[in-house]
């Protein structure tokens, strides 16, 4: 054995200082656990609907929906399938008119109202 092991204590044999805590005489207190709150399907539906993703999902979930229900409906009729499809499409497209219609008629009744 011509390697011997080191110590990190020193050789007069005293202990190594440690670092102890000052009681100021108060009692030990007791920490209260975190309370935290109860998170439901809300709570994230709320989060995500504020979210820029909402639009974009929600419209690609629709259309899947839609595409899905008239398969079903049609029962591999190509013929009925495309029939339905056109109605939805033409039934969407009026009313997303209407609104553009309805939401333009709000800004100009807003618009004159402000003038006075």
């Amino acid at each position: 054995m011509a390697q011997q092991r080191r110590t990190n204590n020193s050789s007069s044999g005293r202990k190594p200082k440690t670092a102890r805590r000052q009681n100021s005489g108060k009692a030990p207190s007791k920490r209260q656990p975190v309370q935290t709150a109860d998170v439901t399907f809300a709570d994230y539906w709320l989060a995500f609907s504020k979210s820029k993703f909402f639009f974009p999902v929600m419209t690609i979930l629709i259309v899947l929906i839609t595409v899905l229900v008239d398969l079903l409906v049609s029962w591999n009729n190509y013929d009925r399938f495309f029939l339905i499809l056109g109605i939805e499409l033409i039934l969407v497209a009026a009313v997303w008119i209407i609104g553009l219609v309805l939401s333009l008629g709000k800004e100009s009744a807003s618009d004159e109202g402000g003038e006075q």
